[in-house]
């Protein structure tokens, strides 16, 4: 089963940004969707969402259940990391017993257990955006969709992310999508890179994706591969 696009159009006002495009999004895969600023990208995650509606053609998602961390974060300053985790599951009514089960396997998973009693102001940057993901993943989606998770992050938190989100999608098996200007982020987490160019997509297969992360930013392949990327996104 997947989420397929069929014939989609979508234009904001009169600028098309998607014309007639046709994708099928399959289970168990992960994909980076990369290119210039304004071409589509953040706007493809809201259709596959559902916070957009194409203005032509349609997105099938066979019931697929679908959760967008944002690049913001969106974690209410209010809550503790355990009262944040726990949010999605509140809103869809799942019962307290499984709630707390769910909540403390995530902050183990997610090494956020020491901070559960923490509100948003005293965590760092990448604290916060694991607490986003354990947010995104709490309802076990079976698509995860990011939109720049580690833009504001230093480095070494970065690597930090990427490595946890394969972590967490090799055990989990649903599908990744992430929307990333960072080239090396694409080349590290993206099976399938896509290209978002002239209202399309571009797939990309990623000849040094393999399921092991051992050495792989390192090696020559890897950043040949990532020169290769950029001159795609340029042209």
């Amino acid at each position: 089963m997947s989420i397929t696009l069929k014939n989609v159009f979508f234009s904001y006002e009169e600028q098309p940004i998607f014309e007639n495009l046709n994708y099928q999004f399959v289970d168990n895969h992960r994909y980076a969707i990369i290119g210039p600023s304004g071409s589509g990208k953040t706007t493809l995650l809201q259709l596959l969402q559902g916070f957009l509606v194409p203005t032509g053609g349609t997105i099938s998602k066979n019931n697929k259940t679908i959760m967008t961390v944002f690049q913001n974060n969106q974690i209410f300053p209010w809550l503790s990391v355990s009262d944040a985790v726990a949010l999605p599951l509140k809103l869809t009514h799942v019962k307290k017993e499984a709630q707390k089960q769910r909540i403390d396997q995530l902050l183990d998973e997610l090494a956020l257990t020491e901070l559960k009693e923490k509100r948003p102001a005293e965590l760092s940057g990448g604290q916060l955006q694991r607490v986003a993901i354990a947010q995104g993943l709490a309802t076990n989606p079976q698509f995860l969709l990011l939109d720049e998770p580690t833009s504001s992050l230093d480095s070494q938190s970065k690597e930090k992310i990427q490595d946890l989100l394969v972590t967490q999608q090799q055990n989990r098996q649903n599908s990744l999508l992430v929307v990333t200007h960072d080239i090396e982020e694409a080349a590290f987490l993206g099976e399938t890179i896509l290209l978002v160019k002239e209202q399309q997509l571009l797939a990309i297969n990623n000849p040094t994706f393999r399921g092991d992360m051992n050495g792989r930013r390192e090696s020559l392949a890897f950043y040949e591969f990532c020169i290769t990327l950029r001159k795609e996104v340029r042209q």
